[in-house]
């Protein structure tokens, strides 16, 4: 049985939607049963990482961890980010 993945999203809604087609276009999957339980917090909340890291602008760690915690409290059992730059934040979350 596989994991239910959680997605940290939202940063650049694309982005969430570019990786969950990821998911199920490299799933070997027979069947609709067969791919992968994914749960997505598109949380557009999120402050722009790239100002926080080059221009101190408010930090992104804080929704980081309030959809982090969201995710887990929905059955999530592993989490993946879908930006890039919000993995300068990947330590601290």
């Amino acid at each position: 049985m596989t994991k239910t993945i959680g997605i940290i999203g939202g940063m650049g809604p694309m982005a969430t939607s570019f990786l969950t087609e990821m998911l199920i276009t490299y799933t070997r999957a027979e069947r609709d049963q067969d791919h992968i339980h994914v749960i997505a917090d598109v949380n557009t909340n999120i402050p722009d990482r790239t100002a926080a890291i080059l221009h101190g602008g408010p930090d992104p760690l804080p929704e980081l961890i309030r959809s982090a915690e969201r995710l887990q409290a929905a059955g999530a059992e592993f989490l993946a980010l879908s930006c890039n730059t919000a993995h300068c934040f990947y330590g601290s979350l």
